[in-house]
Formats: structure tokens, sequence, C-alpha cells
């Protein structure tokens, strides 16, 4: 056999996997339930099942993952529990939460708590030791205050610490003791220095991502030692093994268990990944991707072509300061719970069945209504064809389930599961129209690019609703996660702030901070097993105008940087602020925030083949028919059912109809169509009102 690429994605609910044979373009393709308790074990498990088709383990020479393990730590509060050192007189920070207030529906909601803090009061700790605004030290640490605080600490049952000094990314000198005395002091526990996960001005956003790395730390390093080992035990010896970051590159298997935090978006940036190429062979540079799996939806806006990257995320209310692609999450999925809130209304989400037990009408013990169930007594999924490959759906079950509210609502059950529906698509469609508001753009010049295993069932409505006029869906939807896995390349950032005014800063710190960045990344490279000749670097400046509380990144020239090239910068900066917010200020100085380094390294990537054109005749595809539920008239009507797996480019379809795969169902409703591209995309689109 020739050398195989392998893509494995491991979801709260599926675990997906697309293995392509670089020759001959040849494609193997896989789809799983995963095992919370120990996701290493559906991992392997979808190994298992390709190398029962004839392919060896030593065929395998790259293999890239995305995993959920330190987001559904977060997401479930399952981290270790971690203590915090902090400087004297500042433990109120964390507490405070600089970043933290109610957004979207929780605005609305009367009940809503802050989420808790990782590292609680209880285990906070307070060190004599301060810096001033230049990185010199005012007072000195007090080691034996530190010693006698991790005694505390490690008294209460801690197994991580973060510390966060004032000022120490300026200078990381106490930070790098106050470690060694950990490590003395209490060896057991994982270390998170602020200076080195997160190195940049302001103190809350530091703080925070530091406990998160701490929180998460122990629990995806333990996953990646034991992933590492299982597939070393089973003949996988490439050393390509990757982990998919929060930035949408890919990073060593074994260097990934340093940086926890940026693996927090791992699984949905794959996605966002591979909706951009999905979108450039489709010729449409604006596009929203829609990725509704079984726990979650992730959105994320490409205009003009260009991912949007933001070092202001958060997971589980929790503030992440991590250079990560701009996504944003919600609790909505197809696993997830519907239910009758204190006020006595129906109510979906936030909440999931996960993939044990999953939804009632998979029949493994989940009782509580979902949206799957919902949508499977609305016709939208039919009982007659396998799940994700084999997996049966009950009706009896679901009918079951979505009694349980529909009674205490006085609804009948048909009401009752379109009343969920309408509930999660007016949440999903909310935060679609967010996420184009937020960068001024208007729906109806994008395509919803619409993917995961219930995207494409959602993802016409939704369009309707917002007036969006075209969704793409790929041909492999339910596993275009695990495809993007293997569309991108090897990527890290590296930054460290220097605040300054640009004019005055000398050229010459300039250079020095650059080279430090870069001698970083290079020497992570060679860990890396990549040669520095392979290694393309990228400098950029954060920069903004005085008492500007946000900066923008502008491309620096490599080489030398003298004091000519200041003003081409600052002319680069004023054409992206007056690019971004439609205004600038070119006689103002402009003021150095961070430095930053990006390092991309070219690795062997998959592309979708174009496909020859079929003869135009879709009836081939007909399977059958089955009713649906139309939102307009509140009834059933009939709808043809398609097989995907026979669809041609050339196709077109008319709804109200539903295409089924494997992997996932596409929902047509009526006055809508869908034809078939030359790289088997569905592009469904809405006649005109």
């Amino acid at each position: 056999m020739g050398a195989w690429m392998v893509g494995i994605d491991t979801g709260g609910t599926f675990t997906d996997l697309i293995a392509v044979e670089r020759a001959s373009g040849a494609l193997r393709l896989a789809k799983l339930a995963s095992t919370p308790e120990d996701p290493a074990a559906a991992v392997t498990e979808a190994l298992e099942q390709l190398f029962g088709n004839g392919i060896a383990a030593g065929d395998v020479s790259l293999l890239a993952h995305g995993t959920t393990v330190a987001t559904n730590a977060l997401l479930e509060g399952a981290g270790v529990p971690t203590g915090l050192l902090i400087t004297r007189g500042f433990r109120a920070v964390y507490e405070a939460r600089g970043w933290s207030q109610p957004r979207g529906t929780d605005l609305l909601d009367t009940f809503y708590e802050k989420p808790p803090l990782l590292a609680p009061q209880g285990l906070t700790e307070e060190v004599g030791e301060r810096l001033d605004h230049r990185g010199e030290i005012i007072e000195p640490l007090d080691e034996e205050g530190l010693r006698a605080a991790v005694r505390r600490l490690a008294a209460k049952g801690v197994e991580a610490i973060a510390v966060c000094f004032l000022f120490s990314f300026l200078n990381s000198a106490h930070e790098r003791r106050a470690a060694e005395i950990i490590a003395e002091v209490a060896p057991h526990c994982r270390i998170s220095l602020s200076s080195t996960v997160l190195p940049v001005i302001r103190e809350y956003p530091r703080l925070s991502t530091t406990v998160i790395d701490a929180y998460v730390g122990p629990k995806i390093e333990r996953y990646l030692q034991r992933l590492e080992g299982r597939l070393g035990a089973r003949g996988v010896t490439t050393p390509q093994l990757f982990l998919m970051q929060s930035n949408g590159g890919l990073m060593r298997l074994s260097l990934a268990a340093r940086h926890p935090n940026q693996t927090l978006l791992s699984g949905p940036a794959a996605g966002v990944i591979a909706g951009t190429g999905l979108a450039r062979l489709a010729g449409q540079p604006d596009v929203v991707t829609f990725d509704m799996g079984g726990t979650s939806t992730d959105i994320s806006v490409i205009a003009n072509g260009r991912v949007l990257e933001t070092s202001e995320g958060q997971i589980a209310g929790q503030d992440l300061g991590t250079p990560m692609l701009r996504i944003r999450t919600l609790g909505a999925g197809g696993g997830t719970l519907a239910w009758i809130g204190k006020d006595g209304l129906l109510k979906v989400g936030p909440k999931s069945a996960g993939a044990r037990p999953g939804p009632a009408c998979y029949g493994r013990g989940g009782e509580a209504p979902t949206v799957t169930d919902a949508n499977l007594l609305l016709g939208f999924l039919g009982g007659d064809r396998p799940l994700a490959g084999s997996l049966r759906l009950d009706e009896g079950l679901a009918r079951r389930a979505v009694a349980r509210i529909a009674e205490p609502l006085g609804l009948s059950v048909a009401a009752a599961a379109a009343g969920i529906i309408r509930i999660v698509n007016t949440h999903m469609a909310i935060d679609l129209r967010l996420a184009l508001q937020e960068q001024g753009q208007d729906p109806r010049r994008f395509a919803l690019v619409a993917f995961g295993g219930a995207g494409p069932l959602h993802a016409a409505a939704l369009a309707r609703e917002i007036g969006i006029p075209l969704v793409l869906v790929p041909l492999y939807p339910g596993i275009n996660c695990a495809m993007g896995l293997l569309q991108t390349a090897v990527r890290h950032s590296y930054l460290r702030s220097a605040v300054g005014m640009l004019a005055a800063f000398p050229a010459a710190a300039m250079n020095e901070r650059f080279a430090d960045l870069e001698a970083a990344a290079l020497a992570e490279a060679a860990e890396e097993g990549f040669a520095p000749a392979v290694v393309r670097l990228v400098r950029l400046l954060d920069l903004r105008y005085p008492h500007q509380g946000y900066s923008l990144g502008v491309e620096c020239p490599a080489g030398i940087i003298d004091e000519a090239a200041k003003p081409g910068l600052k002319r680069a900066f004023d054409d992206l602020h007056r690019q971004v917010y439609g205004q600038a200020a070119p006689e103002e100085d402009a003021e150095i925030v961070t430095f930053r380094v990006q390092a991309e390294i070219t690795v062997p990537q998959f592309t979708l083949p174009r496909l020859p054109a079929g003869d135009g005749q879709s009836a081939r595809a007909l399977v059958g028919e089955r009713p649906i539920f139309d939102f307009a008239r509140s009834t059933f009507v009939p709808a043809k059912v398609y097989d995907r797996a026979r669809l041609q480019p050339g196709d077109r379809i008319d709804g109200p109809a539903v295409i089924d795969q494997f992997d996932a169902t596409t929902l047509l409703l009526d006055r809508q169509w869908a034809t078939v591209d030359p790289y088997g995309t569905l592009r469904l689109e809405t006649e005109a009102t």
C-alpha cells in the first residue's frame, strides 16, 4: 500500500475519520460514537476500522487529530484542582473578571450566575514581590513566603498551580524562580507561568488564560501521553503526529502537552479551515461557516477569503487571550436537551445528552427529549435509514421522550417537537446575525457553509430566516472537521508585549525582540523535526493610536528594521485602521503594544478532486418519499427522499426534499432547490420573494 494521510476529529458525540492515499487520492471514511470516559479509545477504534480495510499501520505517513478534551474539561467543570499564586494586593483581579459580563440570551436570564472561578479564593495565595511598569524590581521575591504558600496549596490537594505576577511579561525572573520553588516543594503539581503562557500586557486576560492552562493542562497531558502510547503500540510509528490548534494550524503531538490552552478550539478550528477551502473551490469569497454537531454549534465569518483571528475568546464563561480563529460557540446540537424552565416555558439547551446516553431515539438509555428526537418526529430524519453509517433511530422512544414535555405544556407531540426546532433555530439565527453584524457585514452577500452531522438539516431554514441566498453543503459534511485537519499547515505564534511609541522605540530594540521570538520559533521547529530552511517566519507588530484600548496587527518586513522603515509601518497601520474602522489618524503617532512572530511549515495536504459531469437525471438518486413538517402551514407535507451517494455534478433537486447520506442529512424546504457542483458540493438556493 502507499502512504496514507489520516485525520481524526473527536467531538462530544461522534468521532470522525478520513484517510487519503497521497498517490491515488483514494478515500476511506469512518464515523463512530465518541467515548467521553476515554476519548483515546474512540480514536484507536476508528483506526481499527481503517486497518480492517487493507491498510497497515505502517502505511500511515501523517496523522492529524482534533480533540475536545480541553474544551470539555472547561464545559463540564472537570479540570483538576488548581491553585493560583499572585502578587500581594492583587488577589481580587481574577474575582473581578475584567472582561466578564452577561451577553446574548444571558441578558434575559433572571437566574443568570457568573461562571465559577477555576482557581477560587480558597486556592489563591498572595506572594510578596513587585515589578514596575518597566519590568524593574521594586520588591524582591519573598521566597520563604512563597514556599509556605505552596505548602498550603499542596495540603489542599491542588494538582496544578498557575503563577501570574504583575508585569512579568517584561521580566520573567520572579515567575521562573517561583517555578523552581514549586517544583521543589510540590513536585506533583503542573506549573503554568503567565510569562510563558501569554506574555502580553493586560493583567486579567493574562491571568485568566494562565489559570485555564493550569486547570486543563494535566487532563490534556495525560490524554496525549495515553494516545501516543496506544498509537505506538498499534504500530503507528510515523513522526508526523499532529494536533490541531485554536489558530487553525497543526503542532506536533509531543509539543501539544506544553500548550494546552492552545487546543481549546481544536475541532472547531479544523472545520473553519475546511470551510475556507470549500468556499475557495465554489468561488465564494464571503461565507459563514455553520458547524452543528451533536453537542454544540460553531460559527465563523470569512470575508474576502480571509479567516479572522482574535485574542479575546470565551469558553464556558472563561476568558481566553490565546490567539485563535474567531469562532462563536453556542450549546446547540443534535443532542441538545429540551426542558421546561422555572417560568413554565419550553427551553432548549445548552445542556446536551452527549455521546452517552445520547438522544432517546438512539436506544442507549436516554429519556430526555433532544433536537435529534424532534427532527425524527417531524420527518426530517428517517428511522428507516441508519444514522452515522450504522445507528438505527427508534421513533417510539423519541415520541415517548418528547411527550414528557408535551403533556405538561398541553401540546401534541408534533407541536412540541416543532417548538423544539423553532427554539433551537432561533438561538442559532441570533448568533449567525450577531457574527455578521459584529463585522458590519450584509448577510445577502454571504453564503452559508453548513456541515457537522446536524448542520445541513437546519441550514435551509436558517438561511431563509436571515436572508442568506446560498447554502453550500460539503460532499461529506459530517466529517468536514476531520477533512480540515488535512488541509492546513504547522503553525505557531510567538508573542511578547513591549509598550512604547513607534517613532521613539529604538530600532535596535525592535530587532532584538523580533530576533528573540524568531529564535524561539526555530528552536521549537527543530524540536518538531523541521529544518530551519522549511520554516516561514512572518513578523507582526500590534499597534494602536494613543489612549486606544484595542490594537491591530501590521506585518513587518523581514531582516533588519531601521528608522527609515518606521514611516512605512505607520502608513500600513493607518490604512488597516481605515479599512477596519472606517477612519484613521495619520497625523498621530502609533503606539507599539506587542511583538509577534508567526511560524508556518507546509506539510502534505488533501485537496478535493474535481468530479466528472453527470447526465443531469437526479431521478437515479430517488429512493422514496416521506411526510415532513411544514412550519409555514403547521402540517405535514410529502417530500421526496434522495440518496446523495447517487447524485452527480449537474443534478438538480427541488424542495421539499430530504437528501440522505451516511454522515449527515440535508433538508430542502418548499421553494428551494439544490444543484451539485463539480466538487460534489450541494448548492442550496431559495426562490426570490
